[in-house]
């Protein structure tokens, strides 16, 4: 600004041009005091940066703004957030569509909704059977009117947290929903039981609600010690699963309460006139009489049971000690794969292949993706060729011009599977393209967040100091998993023979002409790749206000051969008398010249047309003046691994079985000798599978500890908890034989159904146990005191298991997008519940009366 006067100025210059076209008249340099300008060496568009990555969408070049959500962002509400501003983008040519290309809230939202639907399904058929085993819809009311109450409960703790309403917190209310009834269905069967000894309702109600209420408690919390395990998990699975175990504590504890409380008032107030029956009138009759005729076959199998201890419980044995033969012959896998209707698709063509060879190639692999599936199955297919500049290569996969990968959607309610679409794509793409490096990333979110977004399930990472024997390495442990059966895509994740050229700078002749070694590469990268990464301009347009970068770029079409890459003129020189002989021709900057032996004090000449012309002016000093060339191969990115150089060979696997496989290609591999100094080891998916089933194995013991101290609190005996624990295996039986008939493999979901099991088998055993010493104490002998005891016990343990399977019913069916994820969960608790029923009727009993027979038929108690 200038002070002229009483006024204060604002200065401007016309240096801001209105137009690009308007630059080529700047002048660039003054030679003999003659300008030069750029109009004179060059031209001034309006052009692009060097492209280095391409977008085709649907087989047409496009542009692809990926959008990130920032950590603790809720996905759904970006994902809506984005679809209301879309239509608000303004300015934009007719004939340009934006659209968005993937919405990962569209398999959330299905997903959720599926989950729901599961859940409603499964609690509306456990109140079917509670209505058909007591005949009385109040009844059958009062007691679904505790999942409400425990779920609302628990989503309302789960907000005050700090969690969301997400696939796993609903996923854990939809695996508690069966069991939320079970608290109330064992108050309402022992407030029947007192009514029936001819007391009112509301004594009955005081009377069986607070005879309940300690083993209730214990068979609460012995739930939820189970769930111990989840609770030691480390890394992204702990993230996942701590929401789960944390719906089912907070559901199952409000149902404790809710049976406590809301149960005996409810039945109280609508049961005063009924007599002492928790029945409809109507209701009584043959269901009942059938019922009391099983009860009674029931005891008397149980009686004979007691009498042939032998017989019962060598057969049991027998069968225990065959299904865990049988069990290693599950399969096993981290987390079940789930049909989410998409796949991506990581394709390689040789090291250094250029960017447009490279879509040509894509081009084919999209024509082939097109035939296999068809038109009504395929929604969009986008393929994301070489290395995007900028922060976003934190996020893509690719390390290159020669690689790319494709995301292949499909529509919704497609009826093809899409692993079926993947091994035929496999089979075309290596028939018609050979030679290229191919994987398959399948299998849905929460796989790729519990996968570290890995593309393959196993990475055997090779580690040392040389190159050399780390490729040769990899090459050979490669060829060995290649040969193992079960193994798919094997591959070596990083290229060591990506092309390269050396520039080796003469330091003395670059230091006479003023030239630092570093100046003489930043020449070389403004010359290939523009300045934009080292000392950009901006220019502003008035119009729109948009900022533009203002870069210098050699003109790509005129670099063909490696004479003209050696014709970089190096801006930086300081030229003084020097024999140094400069021969060569080419273009630069639109003009052709030719230089031969054109020995020079200081400079050779300039030629004699084009925009270099002139009388004695002198030429710059061109990249081969100080640089030889040699061409060579390397490492096309460099990884490590614990601080050392690191080479990965990644497989992935044909089926669900990871565990077999892995144990084939260790096997295979234990043959394989490595060059001193060079270490392998398993990591991916396959190592955290592995390290959350040690954590499993090591926590399960305590958890059952703290079960045990649990129950000798309740019992006041050292023996009765042990008879529940022992009982407790046996359950699994029926988790091994229902994943192997329905081809289930052992599982992260499946573990945690097996720890649903064991607190249901907890929770049932103890019914029977504690009323049994219940009997005991009021001086009924042993035999008669189980016998009864089971009798007794009987409809509210088979009301809890018949609640948790119809429950988890519709889970272990699987209906909808993403419900192939709570399938093992859901088997693994069906399969278990069933057979720990007949055990906890039959078995634990037996048992039970082999362990409290004291001298004087009496049981056992903590002094």
């Amino acid at each position: 600004n200038v002070k002229i006067g009483d006024f204060d100025y604002n200065v401007y210059s016309n240096s801001i041009v209105s137009l690009v076209k308007e630059m080529n008249d700047f002048p660039v340099k003054v030679m003999n005091g003659v300008p030069i300008y750029l109009k004179d060496v060059g031209t001034a568009a309006d052009s692009t940066a060097v492209q280095v990555n391409i977008v085709r969408v649907n087989g047409r070049r496009s542009v692809y703004v990926p959008i990130l959500k920032q950590a603790g962002a809720n996905t759904l509400a970006v994902l809506d957030g984005v679809r209301e501003a879309l239509p608000k983008l303004k300015g934009l040519p007719a004939d340009l569509e934006v659209k968005l290309l993937f919405d990962q809230s569209l398999y959330i939202r299905q997903a959720l909704a599926t989950v729901e639907h599961e859940m409603l399904l499964g609690g509306g058929l456990a109140c079917v059977m509670i209505l058909l085993f007591l005949g009385s819809v109040r009844s059958m009311l009062i007691i679904a009117l505790a999942i409400p109450l425990s779920i609302t409960t628990a989503l309302v703790l789960l907000y005050f947290t700090g969690h969301t309403i997400n696939i796993m917190t609903l996923g854990g209310l939809a695996l508690a929903v069966g069991t939320l009834v079970d608290n109330s269905i064992v108050v309402l069967e022992n407030i029947h039981r007192h009514k029936e000894m001819g007391k009112s309702a509301w004594e009955a109600a005081a009377d069986g609600a607070s005879e309940v209420a300690l083993p209730l408690l214990v068979i609460t919390v012995s739930i939820l010690i189970v769930y111990l395990p989840i609770m030691f998990f480390t890394g992204t699975i702990r993230f996942l699963f701590i929401p789960l175990a944390l719906a089912v504590a907070y559901a199952m504890g409000a149902s404790y309460v809710a049976s406590l409380t809301v149960a005996p008032v409810a039945i109280a107030a609508t049961h005063r006139t009924e007599g002492h029956s928790l029945a409809e009138p109507e209701a009584k009759g043959s269901r009942f009489t059938s019922f009391e005729r099983f009860a009674a076959g029931y005891g008397a199998f149980l009686q004979w049971g007691l009498r042939h201890k032998t017989l019962v419980i060598v057969p049991v044995v027998v069968v225990f000690a065959g299904t865990m033969a049988i069990a290693p012959r599950l399969a096993t896998e981290f987390f079940p794969k789930v049909d989410a209707g998409e796949f991506i698709l990581h394709v390689a063509a040789p090291e250094g292949t250029r960017l447009e060879k490279t879509e040509a190639i894509m081009g084919k692999v999209e024509e082939i993706v097109r035939r296999v599936i068809p038109p009504t199955e395929l929604n969009q297919v986008v393929s994301n060729i070489g290395l995007p500049q900028g922060w976003m290569v934190l996020y893509t996969p690719v390390a290159g011009p020669h690689q790319a990968f494709v995301l292949v959607s499909l529509v919704k309610g497609h009826t093809g599977r899409t692993d079926e679409y993947i091994n035929r794509i496999r089979a075309d793409l290596r028939r018609d393209l050979p030679g290229m490096k191919l994987s398959f990333q399948t299998g849905g979110v929460v796989s790729d967040v519990i996968n570290a977004g890995l593309p393959a399930p196993v990475d055997i990472k090779v580690s040392g100091e040389k190159f050399t024997d780390l490729n040769e390495t990899a090459k050979n442990i490669r060829d060995v998993v290649a040969s193992v059966p079960g193994t798919l895509d094997v591959r070596v994740r990083q290229g060591m023979d990506y092309p390269e050229i050396h520039l080796n700078v003469d330091h003395v002749k670059a230091g006479l002409l003023g030239l630092t070694e570093q100046q003489v590469l930043a020449d070389v990268v403004a010359g290939l790749s523009s300045n934009i990464s080292g000392d950009p301009g901006y220019w502003i347009d008035p119009k729109t206000n948009n900022a533009y970068f203002v870069v210098a770029q050699y003109p790509e079409q005129n670099l063909t051969r490696f004479e003209d890459f050696l014709l970089t003129p190096l801006v930086g020189a300081r030229i003084t008398d020097l024999p140094i002989t400069m021969v060569g021709s080419g273009r630069l900057g639109g003009s052709t010249f030719s230089l031969q032996n054109t020995p020079f004090a200081g400079m050779p000449t300039l030629p004699s047309s084009g925009p270099y012309a002139g009388d004695g002016h002198k030429v710059p000093v061109l990249l081969k003046d100080v640089v030889t060339m040699e061409r060579k191969t390397g490492p096309e990115t460099i990884d490590h691994y614990d601080l050392q150089r690191t080479v990965d060979v990644m497989f992935g696997v044909a089926g669900n079985d990871l565990g077999t496989v892995a144990r084939r290609v260790e096997h295979a591999l234990a043959g394989v000798t490595l060059p001193k100094d060079v270490t392998m080891v398993m990591k991916g998916e396959l190592d955290s599978m592995r390290a959350t089933i040690r954590g499993f194995a090591a926590t399960l013991p305590l958890a059952a500890l703290l079960v045990y101290l649990v129950m000798v609190g309740l019992f006041r005996s050292y023996r009765d908890p042990v008879v529940i624990l022992v009982a407790v295996p046996l359950g699994f039986i029926g988790v091994v034989w229902m994943l192997l008939l329905t081809d289930t493999s052992v599982n992260l979901e499946s573990l945690i159904g097996s720890l649903m099991m064991i607190g249901i088998v907890v929770s049932n055993s103890i019914l029977v146990v504690d009323f049994a010493n219940v009997l005991m104490r009021r001086g009924v002998p042993v035999q008669e005191a189980v016998v009864q005891a089971g009798r007794l016990r009987l409809r509210p343990v088979l009301m809890t298991a018949l609640a948790t399977c119809l429950g988890l019913l519709p889970m272990a069916v699987g209906f909808g997008e993403g419900a192939e994820a709570n399938e093992p969960l859901a088997r693994a608790v069906i399969g278990g519940v069933a057979v720990s029923c007949v055990m906890t009727l039959l078995v634990v009993p037996i048992l039970h009366s082999m362990a409290a027979r004291a001298p004087n038929g009496r049981a056992s108690h903590v002094a």
